[in-house]
This record gives structure tokens, C-alpha cells and sequence, in this order.
């Protein structure tokens, strides 16, 4: 072993460096052991004889390179920043342990979902037959898509429809509302937007958007407080093995008396929850009073009634008589409606997490009947975009009903339908072999069917 001249480390014979200190250690001769044996010798002889020959120890060269590479020496910094780092992995993981309980993540999960303004969700529906019948083996064959987009805060929303066969689009429309219009867009079966003004359809929808608006204002400030631990126990409790956790999903099994019970315990616990009862006391009258003072821009709620209410609210006395009697009467409803669950089958919800603990997926799978099975899956993202047209370019519903070019536009909604089927050759062998009939004679036949209530 040879000391560090640096720290007084020990290193191997053969190290050039401390493993301690990094310090370079001085090089021993590559003959060490002739060199000892010499010396050796020399101290047996003090004297040395005529005969005897010293050969001098050879030393390394200056210059010369040491053979292995030097270990860079190790920075306190570069230490001190290692261990930042393994200290904050190390929260991290504490942190993720904290919510690696299911219930916990999927109560999570849902708050942050429930406070998503802007959204699409993509919703692909297969199902599944096992049976001999040839019509619903057919109908089997077949999957909805259908993404729904919906801005909250300036009610837009839109539902577009993709049907498919064989896992091909045969075709697609889209069905939306915007602040001005009700709006249907037949994408590849017709070239051009129908439309109508929404206030041809709901005369007063202006004044309900806008009382909803300062609603949905008022709403968003308001937060609740409750022992939260109390009824996540109670989740978890009644949802027992029915709830597991795995990766980035959770997994719940639900039957109807699983949902009623769980249902039945949460209103139970409510109905003993002080804090519970008195947040909401609190935040209904700060939700009524910001809504009154909107007064002047309500266009249909009845500002007389919210003060009759907000009077009950300021009560506590009235108020506990009110918030008592609801949930008495929730569960007397719970307990009618356990006759008309009980043939409800098992339900299976997968919720599948991303980043955050947000959620941007939820599937389920159900059993209509023995022979047949359905299938869901839904993809969520945030944000939503909607179709936009130009009325100019576009077709006026009302106008095409009152003596428009109705039957022009039929036959084109008839000509690319027929189009989008024979593509799929599978979808229109099918047809012609169940009916019987040539798919063109089909589809004029149903658009009669469809249109002959309006000609």
C-alpha cells in the first residue's frame, strides 16, 4: 500500500491517483522488484565486494505518459448538486407514494377534469357479438366515433359523427352551435353548410347565455371544504377490490348495489358533515350575492327569488332545516331507486392518466345480454376547435325547406353516400347479400323515406 502525500490516503501499489483526494501519486520504477531484492542485499552487505555490482535504479522520464487516463478530480460543487438532485427525486417519489392509492388518484384526476373550460373528447364505440344471428353480426361490424368539442365558458360545442366498418370511414357529418347559429355540416356528402340563426330556433337563447354567463362567473369562486379523508375512506371502503391501480391507470368494477351503497354512505356522511354544511351555507351566499349584483344585466332570473333564497341561506337555523331535509329526502330516493338498478350489469371503468395526474382517457366495457357486448373508449385532450363557414357559401335551412333546391340537394346527398359505401367493398357486398337489393336502389329508397315528411 503507498500513503497520499495530499490527504495520508491509502492506495494500492499500483494507483496512480488517490482514490480519495484525486492528488497524482508519485510513479514507483516499473523494476520494483529487483530493486528490493537489491537493497535487499545491499543491507546484508554493508561493505560491498570486489564482486559485486549496484546496477542504478532506473527512473521514469518526466515526459513520460502515464498509460491509464487520470480520473478527473472530483468538484465539491458537482457533489453538492448530486445531492439536490437525489433529495428532490427523492420528494418526488414521496410525493407520487402520497397518491399511488387509487382512490386518491382518481379523485384527483377528476377535480382537475371537472375544471377543464375547453375539451374534446374522442369517443369510439365497438361492439361485440357472439351469437348466429347474420343482422347482428353485421351491425357488429360496425364502430361510431364521435368527437365532441365544447368550450364552456362561451357555450360552443360541436359532435362530430365518423361511422366505420371494418375499422374504414364511410362517412362523417358534424352538428354544432355557436353564438349565432345551429349549424350541420355533411363534409364529403354535400359540399356546402346547412344553417339556421339560433334565435329561429330559441328565441330567448341571447338572454339565457347571458344569465348563464354570470352564473358560470359566480360559480367559479366557489370552494367548498370538507374532511376529505372521511369520504375517501369511504370510497375506498365500499369500492374495496373494485378499485385497483396499475402504471398510469386505474381500474373501477361497478354493479348496482356497489353504486348504491356508495351513493347511500357519501349522503350519510354529508348529512353529519358540520364543516361540509356550513361551507356551503357560506359559499351560496357569496355565489347568490354576486349574482344580485349583476341585477341590471339579468335577462331572465328573477332577482326576487334569490333574495327569498339567500334569506334561507343567511338563516343558519333555516338553513340546517333545509340542508337536512334535502339529503333525507336524497335518500329516500336512493332506496326507490334500488328497484330499478338492480338489473343494471357490471360496468368496468379504466381511467387512464397522463402528466399531472390529469386524466386523458376513460373506458368501459359493459354486457348488454350474453351474445353481445359493448366497448368504449374515450380519448380527452384539452382545448376544442369548431367548424367555421361562410353563410354567403352556405345553405339556409328554413329557405331550402320552404322552397329551396331541396330535391338537387338529396340527390347529392344520395350520389356521394352511394359513392362512400362502394368504396368500402366489404359494407356493400354485405348489404346487397342481407337485402337483397342493389345498394343505389337501397339508398334512394331511404332518402325518400327521410325527406318525404318535408316534400
Amino acid at each position: 500500500m503507498k500513503n497520499c502525500p495530499n490527504c495520508n490516503g491509502e492506495n494500492r501499489d499500483e494507483a496512480l491517483f488517490c482514490t480519495k483526494c484525486g492528488n497524482k501519486l508519485e510513479e514507483q520504477p516499473s523494476n520494483t522488484d529487483i530493486n528490493t531484492i537489491q537493497n535487499d542485499n545491499t543491507s546484508e552487505n554493508s561493505d560491498p565486494g570486489v564482486n559485486q555490482v549496484i546496477e542504478p535504479t532506473v527512473q521514469p522520464s518526466a515526459n513520460e505518459t502515464p498509460p491509464v487516463d487520470p480520473p478527473k478530480k472530483k468538484s465539491k460543487v458537482m457533489v453538492y448538486v448530486i445531492g439536490i438532485v437525489a433529495v428532490i427525486a427523492i420528494i418526488f417519489l414521496a410525493m407520487n407514494i402520497s397518491f399511488a392509492k387509487p382512490v386518491n388518484k382518481l379523485i384527483k384526476g377528476l377535480v382537475k377534469l371537472s375544471k377543464m373550460n375547453k375539451y374534446t373528447t374522442t369517443t369510439t364505440i365497438d361492439i361485440a357479438y357472439d351469437g348466429d344471428d347474420d343482422e347482428a353480426d353485421f351491425i357488429s361490424d360496425f364502430a361510431l366515433k364521435l368527437e365532441t368539442a365544447a368550450d364552456v365558458n362561451d357555450v360552443l360545442a360541436q359532435v362530430t359523427l365518423d361511422l366505420l366498418y371494418s375499422n374504414k370511414s364511410v362517412i362523417e357529418v358534424a352538428a354544432g352551435i355557436n353564438n349565432e347559429d345551429v349549424y350541420i355540416d355533411l363534409k364529403d356528402l354535400h359540399k356546402k353548410v346547412f344553417y339556421q340563426e339560433i334565435e329561429d330556433v330559441f328565441p330567448d337563447y341571447p338572454d339565457y347565455i347571458n344569465d348563464y354567463k354570470i352564473i358560470k362567473k359566480a360559480f367559479d369562486d366557489i370552494s367548498l371544504k370538507f374532511d376529505t379523508k372521511n369520504y375517501i375512506k369511504i370510497i375506498d371502503e365500499v369500492l374495496d377490490d373494485n378499485i385497483k391501480g396499475s402504471g398510469n391507470k386505474v381500474t373501477v368494477t361497478l354493479d348496482s348495489k356497489t353504486m348504491s351503497k356508495l351513493v347511500k354512505e357519501l349522503l350519510e356522511e354529508a348529512e353529519d358533515d358540520k364543516k361540509l354544511r356550513e361551507s356551503i351555507r357560506k359559499n351560496g351566499i357569496d355565489f347568490i350575492n354576486r349574482i344580485i349584483k349583476e341585477k341590471r344585466k339579468l335577462e331572465i332570473i328573477d332577482v326576487d327569488d334569490l333574495e327569498e333564497i339567500l334569506e334561507i341561506f343567511e338563516d343558519k337555523g333555516d338553513f340546517e332545516d333545509f340542508y337536512q331535509e334535502a339529503i333525507a329526502n336524497a335518500l329516500i330516493d336512493m332506496d326507490y331507486m334500488d328497484f330499478d338498478i338492480d338489473d343494471i350489469n357490471e360496468l368496468e371503468l379504466t381511467f387512464r392518466f397522463g402528466a399531472g395526474n390529469t386524466i386523458k382517457g376513460i373506458d368501459f366495457t359493459g354486457e348488454i345480454d350474453d351474445e353481445l357486448e359493448i366497448n368504449v373508449k374515450n380519448d380527452i385532450k384539452s382545448g376544442a376547435s369548431f367548424t367555421k363557414f361562410n353563410k354567403k357559401n352556405s345553405i339556409e335551412i328554413n329557405e331550402l325547406i320552404s322552397g329551396g333546391d331541396i330535391e338537387d340537394v338529396a340527390e347529392e346527398i344520395s350520389e356521394n353516400l352511394i359513392k362512400a359505401i362502394k368504396k368500402n367493398k366489404d359494407l356493400k357486398n354485405k348489404i346487397e347479400d342481407l337485402t337483397g337489393e342493389d345498394i343505389d336502389d337501397l339508398i334512394e329508397m331511404f332518402m325518400y323515406g327521410v325527406l318525404s315528411p318535408v316534400w
